[in-house]
């Protein structure tokens, strides 16, 4: 699996207002970039609920962000982020750095 590149994205506190579903979206590809993750953990880190993050995974795989893999010693389903998702995470935080972080003065 390719690496991020030399961008490292700092971990965005989590604020009160609802959520974008390109943060989701993010959240999710970031999560699962370095270690397979099970639906039941990502439910837990993301905090969505199960209809939600079914339709994401589902919109995330379609899009050949994420894969699915299927564990055979006990049939766990994990979800990993491919090098696709990779490349779309490091150019969703590369715009979002450019264009809308507030400098500090």
């Amino acid at each position: 699996m390719s690496s991020l590149g030399s961008y490292t994205p700092q971990r965005v506190q989590r604020n009160p207002v609802r959520r974008s579903k390109f943060e989701i979206w993010a959240e999710l590809l970031e999560s699962c970039a370095r270690t397979p993750r099970t639906q039941s953990w990502l439910l837990r880190r993301v905090g969505l609920k199960t209809k939600a993050i079914k339709e994401a995974l589902h919109f995330l795989m379609t899009a050949e962000l994420i894969e699915e893999l299927t564990m055979s010693e006990d049939d766990r389903r994990e979800f990993r982020t491919t090098a696709k998702g990779e490349e779309a995470l490091t150019q969703y935080y590369q715009l979002i750095t450019k264009y809308f972080v507030q400098e500090k003065k």
